[in-house]
Parts: structure tokens; sequence; C-alpha cells
């Protein structure tokens, strides 16, 4: 069971950062995007926010995983 706990606390760690990353890009993206593609700007910026919100599930259960 430790051994599952640890891989699980490890695999959180490696989401949030990734998932950080991908949302930093999405933002890049949507700014370069905006001028000509506003509605793809629009939805890039929504898909930054939906994985923002999967991150305080992923934070949660990092935190209980504790």
């Amino acid at each position: 069971m430790n051994d599952t706990r640890s891989q699980l606390n490890s695999l959180l760690s490696y989401w949030l950062e990734h998932n950080r990353e991908h949302r930093a890009e999405f933002h890049e993206w949507a700014d370069k995007i905006a001028a000509d593609q506003k509605n793809v700007a629009v939805q890039l910026r929504r898909a930054a926010d939906r994985m923002a919100e999967a991150d305080e599930y992923l934070k949660k259960a990092h935190n209980l995983l504790k």
C-alpha cells in the first residue's frame, strides 16, 4: 500500500505541474490567435479554466493522501 501511495503522490505532483504548463501554453496561444480568431481564443481560455478547476480536485486528493 505504501508503494501505491508513494506512486500516486508522485503522479499527483507531476500532473499538477504538467497541467500548470499546459494552462500557460493555452493562454499563450489564446493571446497569439485572439486578433484573428477571437472564438478560438475564448475556447482555449475556457479549457485553461477547466484545467484549473480540475487541479483543485487534484490538490485536494494530494492533501488527503499525505
